[in-house]
């Protein structure tokens, strides 16, 4: 994690420092808030949000670990993110996905009159090596696993709305307390893992048909129909008239996820409302209702998920009443 962020803006206004926590910035160029947390060890969550009258670099100062990984959305404003020894990477307006390895200098120069908001994450490789594990990863997540990471930079627009609506959520916390503390975990756990399956999708897929779209929403239907006995991906998309891979790519493209990846979230958000209602049904049962054939598997999945075990989330909701 970086040791500081420095505000550096055009003109004669002076550098403002950002550390730790949540600042509040009322006066100067820029007006917004910034705040770093670091939600476990070697998981850290940024969030930005403000505009500024002036054109302005924001750069973390410090070194990061090596082998970290940063990770996030643009959500509008306009500017460039610069990576020694990487290509540069722009935006305007659109909502946009991002990558980096932080082995060299990373600035982010910001456009003035935008408002511009961001989410980003900053993972360091023992961490991700932990998150991933068993995972068949993208490269560059296996580079910095492995202590192989060159300087990267990447930057595409969002094709659908799921992440978006990851990133907005957590810029708009509406809890507080603990139950603040445990919704920021799970939509940041989510948003890492909406990320990483961005990270290995292939750019340039082409734009889907407003049948295709018919056809990707009602195999959504059959897949959430029966939780516990779905349909495998090629039975699910020969029964819409599409091919497994097609059915893939256009789930990514309307729901942000792969077909796998969306009955696991269906299944673990099904298992966590349970849960929070006071269902009493133990836990190798309530995997089995969800499809899990290990109690082990629904654990570990949930956990990763949502930051906090199915057995540790049922004692928080008995303390806390």
């Amino acid at each position: 994690m970086a040791e500081s962020w420095s505000f550096h803006f055009d003109g004669k206004h002076p550098e403002r420092r950002y550390r730790s926590g949540r600042v509040q910035y009322h006066d100067g160029p820029f007006q917004g808030w910034m705040e770093g947390s670091e939600l476990r060890p070697g998981f850290h969550l940024y969030r930005i949000n403000g505009i500024s009258t002036h054109r302005y670099e924001l750069a973390p100062k410090g070194v990061m670990k090596r082998g970290s990984l940063v990770l996030g959305n643009m959500l509008g404003g306009a500017g460039c993110v610069t990576t020694g020894g990487a290509e540069d990477q722009s935006w305007r307006d659109d909502r946009n996905f991002f990558a980096l390895t932080p082995e060299t200098p990373v600035a982010y120069h910001i456009q003035p009159g935008k408002m511009w908001s961001t989410v980003g994450i900053v993972l360091e490789p023992e961490t991700l090596a932990e998150l991933t594990a068993g995972d068949d990863l993208p490269g560059l997540v296996r580079h910095a696993i492995d202590g192989k990471s060159r300087p990267f930079s990447m930057m595409r627009p969002l094709d659908g709305p799921a992440t978006a609506q990851l990133a907005d959520d957590l810029i708009n916390l509406n809890y507080q307390g603990r139950m603040g503390e445990l919704y920021r975990q799970a939509k940041a756990m989510e948003f890492l893992a909406r990320l990483l399956d961005l990270l290995d999708t292939p750019a340039d897929t082409r734009a889907l048909s407003a049948r295709e779209k018919m056809r990707i929403r009602e195999a959504r239907e059959r897949l959430l129909a029966d939780l516990r006995n779905p349909p495998d991906l090629h039975e699910l998309a020969h029964s819409v008239g599409l091919s497994a891979k097609r059915l893939n790519q256009g789930f990514r493209m309307v729901f942000g996820t792969t077909v796998f990846d969306h009955l696991r979230d269906a299944r673990l958000d099904r298992a966590r409302q349970l849960i929070a209602e006071g269902s009493d049904m133990p836990l190798k049962q309530l995997a089995w209702e969800m499809g899990y054939g290990h109690p082990t598997n629904f654990i570990s999945a949930y956990r990763r998920r949502f930051g906090i075990s199915p057995a540790r989330h049922r004692r928080d909701r008995f303390s806390d009443g």
